[in-house]
């Protein structure tokens, strides 16, 4: 499930490229999923834990992805990754709420970039609201709790 909390929490990872690039593993490049998560978010091949062919690039290494890949890949790795989905883009919401069908995991949201349009329809998991402890079921639930905090200023 996500927990997510409407709101600026200053404790959000927002450096995601540096965090990344001091932590990342080789061997998750080469995890299907991680592979699945790179072909589809920035339409790049994985070819080794080293090598990733990028349409636009060309031959990158894994510290030249996406930040919205790099966000995704330290959520489904790290138990206890906790940043801002401002990082995202929308091509990245889907495999959020796959990896919180898999586990738990917590985020905060200070931005509007994310909506979670297939909330209720591809994916069933809810969403925890961490400042009422609210379930959100479906993407009018999430846009409606979304409204609902985007003016009240919430900081943690």
């Amino acid at each position: 499930m996500l927990k997510l909390f409407f709101g600026y929490d200053r404790n959000a990872i927002l450096n995601v490229d540096t965090f990344f690039n001091n932590t990342y593993e080789e061997e998750w490049i080469i995890d299907p999923f991680v592979s699945k998560i790179i072909k589809s978010v920035d339409g790049s091949q994985v070819k080794d834990k080293v090598c990733i062919i990028s349409p636009v690039l060309g031959q990158i290494p894994p510290e030249k992805l996406s930040g919205g890949v790099k966000a995704l890949i330290l959520m489904d790795k790290y138990d206890d990754f906790y940043t801002d989905l401002i990082v995202f883009g929308s091509n990245c919401e889907d495999f959020i709420l796959e990896i919180a069908q898999k586990k738990d995991i917590c985020a905060s949201l200070s931005g509007y970039d994310i909506s979670f349009k297939n909330l209720g329809n591809k994916y069933k998991v809810p969403i925890e609201c961490a400042n009422d402890n609210t379930l959100l079921y479906t993407h009018e639930d999430f846009i409606q709790k979304m409204l609902s905090f985007s003016f009240s200023g919430a900081k943690k």
